[in-house]
């Protein structure tokens, strides 16, 4: 091995020391630089074209900064999704029915023989009806609205068998004084 090292030393330095010899520089510098003009004025219109459109690709931090923006959107676009799924759980417990909103998680019997009238379309007796269709469309929608907006508090009370009782008995005392 120790001779194959020198011998590879020897044509090294051999290399080294050796230069070539140019007879005139100034033809040469004019040949490459025709030779690099002619390259240039070779590229076809549908390469120019590529580069000018692509030609961002080969600059490093104009790269990195489209994948940073590229990550940011699919971010964005990842979190807007969830956010509307979650709107469309919430909505789930709602119905529609002819353009008004249902209430259908509310266990009163007001609420069930109204969803009763509106499903079977059956209407209620003239000489009753104290109180418009558009105000019990109202009515309707201001109780789901609350039913959306405490849905939190009715799932704790819902949860909590002690705490339902509680609840109970002091809507029936409301119910009672209210009377």
């Amino acid at each position: 091995m120790k001779t194959e090292d020198k011998k590879y030393d020897k044509v090294l330095n051999l290399l080294i020391k050796s230069k070539p010899v140019l007879t005139d520089v100034n033809s040469l510098t004019e040949k490459v630089m025709r030779q690099l003009q002619d390259e240039k004025s070779n590229i076809s219109p549908a390469g120019l074209m590529l580069d000018f459109l692509f030609g961002w690709v080969y600059i490093g931090w104009v790269r990195r900064t489209m994948i940073t923006a590229v990550f940011a959107f699919a971010f964005l676009f990842i979190y807007q999704q969830s956010l509307i799924i979650k709107q469309v759980k919430d909505l789930s417990g709602q119905r529609m029915q002819n353009g008004s909103v249902v209430v259908t998680n509310l266990k009163d019997e007001l609420t069930d023989q109204l969803r009763i009238f509106k499903l079977t379309g059956k209407k209620i007796p003239d000489e009753k009806i104290n109180v418009s269709e558009k105000e019990i469309d109202d009515m309707i929608r201001s109780l789901n609205r609350l039913q959306v907006k405490y849905k939190d508090v009715i799932n704790l009370v819902e949860k909590d068998p002690e705490l339902k009782k509680y609840v109970e008995s002091r809507m029936q005392v409301y119910r009672k004084n209210k009377i």
